[in-house]
């Protein structure tokens, strides 16, 4: 990474630091309540994901917007648009890109991971701005609709859920199976839902699917960090499926952890965020293949892997 998107991760993981410190282990609910409402949208109609969509969504809390559309200087003006004082008002985002180019001695084609940092300011800055390039009635909390309902989108997810230990949840990657205690045994619906998503989050770090390395040391970073995907993945899920989870109470000793590993390694907050995507995405894409195959005729979910790539 260069410089300037150094500083970029250096300040959304200080971000997120200073809301861990604040709201403890609930410090996902903030912006997860931001994500149900609306998740951050480019001008040109398109979702931000991994990062980006934490660091806006936090944005949108901290300073009120009721808008969850953003855009660059340039799209803005290209949709025939211009600012008002939206000075100092910018918001960096991070795109990752797979640059291609040809090797002068060899004449082979190679590629090179690089890093672009853009500034993207929100709507409520855009003079006149109506809306008038998005659907009157367009829902902005993603395309998903159809398997949103939480009990659905774990059942169709494919995952094997065990009641072999009434009080703990855990995912159990010998066996591939997800523990979770009886729904009785929660306060209520949103805190039952909030922990299996956290398992599922786990459960798309198997080898055959994701292919993560999972910390088996509590307190080391690959622990801490793993904890830190499956939270997000939680969140995510539960800002999609409009569940208001509350955190699990063994989340509290897993705190000071993620804050220690997020000031030793700031774009570990970038890397988590981009696992808890691919994770989310894995569980939705796998509900999907599974309602069409239940549509198709077949009685049961079937359980979709996938090969990291």
């Amino acid at each position: 990474m260069d410089k300037r998107t150094n500083q970029v991760m250096t300040e959304i993981s200080n971000t997120c630091i200073d809301m861990m410190q604040e709201h403890g282990s609930n410090w996902t609910k903030p912006w997860r309540d931001i994500i149900a409402k609306g998740q951050p949208l480019s001008a040109k109609k398109r979702h931000y994901n991994g990062i980006n969509r934490i660091n806006l969504a936090m944005y949108m809390l901290k300073r009120g917007y009721t808008s969850p559309v953003f855009g660059t200087f340039k799209q803005w003006q290209s949709l025939g648009y211009k600012l008002k004082d939206a000075k100092g008002k910018g918001i960096n985002v991070v795109f990752f890109q797979i640059v291609k180019y040809k090797d002068k001695k060899t004449d082979e084609e190679k590629t090179f991971p690089t890093w672009k940092v853009f500034t993207v300011f929100n709507s409520q800055y855009v003079e006149n701005w109506k809306g008038d390039f998005l659907d009157n009635d367009q829902d902005l909390t993603q395309d998903w609709s159809d398997i949103l309902d939480a009990e659905n989108l774990a059942q169709l997810s494919g995952a094997n859920f065990v009641n072999e230990d009434a009080n703990s949840a855990y995912y159990r990657p010998s066996n591939d199976t997800i523990n979770m205690p009886s729904k009785e045994q929660f306060n209520d619906a949103s805190g039952y839902y909030g922990t299996l998503f956290h398992e599922l989050g786990h459960w798309t770090g198997a080898k055959h699917r994701l292919d993560r390395k999972f910390g088996t040391r509590f307190g080391s970073d690959g622990y801490a960090f793993e904890e830190l995907i499956a939270e997000l993945t939680s969140a995510i899920l539960s800002g999609l499926t409009k569940v208001d989870a509350e955190p699990r109470a063994d989340h509290a000793k897993y705190l000071n952890g993620w804050i220690k590993c997020l000031k030793d390694n700031p774009d570990a907050i970038q890397k988590a965020a981009s696992a808890a995507d691919k994770a989310a995405t894995f569980i939705l894409e796998a509900a999907e293949q599974n309602t069409e195959s239940c549509l198709s005729g077949r009685d049961q979910p079937v359980t979709v892997t996938k090969v990291a790539s």
